[in-house]
């Protein structure tokens, strides 16, 4: 069977994807003893997996090699199967490469439906609120963050894909919940539509003077997505006994390791007696069910949702992954392959 794929053809240099990748086509061979085939339907493009082009994983693994695939969250559909646990028709989840068919042994995959699909959640719900998004916000925010009733939080990247679950869980816990994100409309859609206290937009307006505006009594938490200049403006305007919860560094990940930049104004953290942490999702893999089931009830109790953002058709993949870094993506960006 033919298939397409993309691959790194090239280093990036900043957050240009389409220079950097390239689609080939080749050869896929039937499923043997204990394998599969599968027909993706969905990709989740988001901004850590540009980190692992540029100067590879978290967990210390070297960038991807020229001339491998891309890695990503998707979901897909079994087309052709050898494995008695996962029958044709199956859809499926996991870690996939940036390939339209994909023979697999299903180590790296699970089956959708088990995963909590209350009626209504749809089924890419695991690549965003019921997948590594929605419990980075989960985890994130229940286990470091210790909001408080009145709490004033500020939340980076707010309108993306886990910005946007942790604006809504905040709310959900009774704080007051700022979002910082990149245009007045998406600033707007977090007001109007979130329903969170204030916005600011970083492109068009003064970031310090408008969070000033916004918290004139500091700020108690902060879940930062972004590091950088946003994180050194907010650790000038924290409470005292604040927390900064250290999820994501978008701002950072088209960087070398060595040429990250750090908090300058950390010695705030001296002077307001607060504290700052970082976490990693995949830390908490043992108590995912444990999230999900959570989620799940407050998706089914119609108190939480994760808007998606889909970009039609696998050759507009790279466009998509783009759309994330400049930060033009309304919650998470999917790329939605073929007919569904």
């Amino acid at each position: 069977m033919k298939a397409h794929r993309w691959v790194v053809a090239a280093r990036p240099t900043g957050f240009d994807v389409a220079a950097s990748l390239a689609l080939e086509e080749v050869d896929v061979a039937g499923p043997g003893p204990g394998e599969f085939l599968v027909r993706t339907t969905y990709l989740r493009a988001a901004a850590p997996m540009f980190k692992v082009l540029v100067s590879g994983s978290a967990d210390g693994r070297p960038p991807t090699p020229i001339g491998d695939p891309v890695v990503g969250a998707g979901i897909a559909t079994v087309v052709e199967s050898d494995h008695p646990d996962f029958p044709v028709g199956t859809d499926v989840t996991g870690s996939f490469p940036w390939q339209d068919v994909v023979r697999s042994n299903g180590r790296s995959l699970v089956p959708v439906q088990p995963i909590l699909l209350p009626h209504g959640v749809p089924l890419t719900a695991p690549l965003h609120v019921l997948g590594g998004p929605g419990l980075s916000a989960w985890f994130g925010l229940t286990e470091f963050a210790d909001a408080k009733l009145g709490d004033t939080i500020v939340v980076s990247t707010a309108a993306g894909a886990v910005g946007a679950i942790v604006c809504q869980l905040a709310k959900l816990q009774g704080c007051r919940v700022v979002g910082i994100t990149s245009s007045r409309d998406k600033a707007d859609w977090l007001v109007g539509e979130l329903g969170i206290d204030g916005a600011v937009a970083y492109r068009t307006e003064d970031v310090a003077a408008r969070l000033r505006e916004l918290c004139p009594d500091g700020i108690d938490v902060y879940f930062d997505n972004v590091g950088g200049d946003t994180l050194d403006i907010v650790l000038q305007q924290l409470a005292v006994g604040a927390r900064v919860v250290l999820c994501g560094a978008s701002s950072q990940y088209d960087r070398g390791a060595a040429d990250w930049q750090g908090p300058t104004h950390y010695f705030e953290l001296v002077y307001k007696q607060a504290t700052m942490r970082g976490f990693y999702i995949f830390n908490f893999v043992s108590r995912f069910p444990e999230g999900r089931l959570r989620l799940t009830e407050l998706i089914s109790a119609g108190k939480l949702r994760s808007p998606e953002d889909v970009v039609d058709g696998f050759e507009n993949a790279p466009a998509a992954f783009e759309r994330v870094l400049a930060g033009r993506n309304l919650g998470v960006q999917l790329i939605r392959i073929g007919q569904q």
